[in-house]
């Protein structure tokens, strides 16, 4: 998206800009989000870092995961008053 002012006489269409800006809000909101599940599903269930996850690791790995996912679409329907 070109975001140089526009040229005299032309117009902004408002709304596209603005459906533009929340795309890129959600992209980055989900890319910080994924990041601070893994650094903290990291920390809880890898005891000893090694080459390959045991299956105690993955299943904590996957349930940590779920868990911050269900949290955070509670605390989003809760914000924007979807419940």
């Amino acid at each position: 998206m070109d975001f140089s002012a526009p040229k005299p006489g032309e117009k902004v269409d408002e709304r596209q800009v603005m459906e533009e800006v929340q795309l890129q809000m959600r992209a980055q909101f989900v890319q910080e989000f994924y990041q601070t599940v893994r650094d903290k599903c990291f920390k809880i269930c890898i005891t000893s870092p090694s080459t390959s996850l045991s299956s105690s690791e993955q299943k904590c790995l996957g349930r940590c995961m779920d868990r911050y996912q269900d949290a955070t679409n509670i605390v989003t329907k809760a914000v924007l008053g979807q419940q």
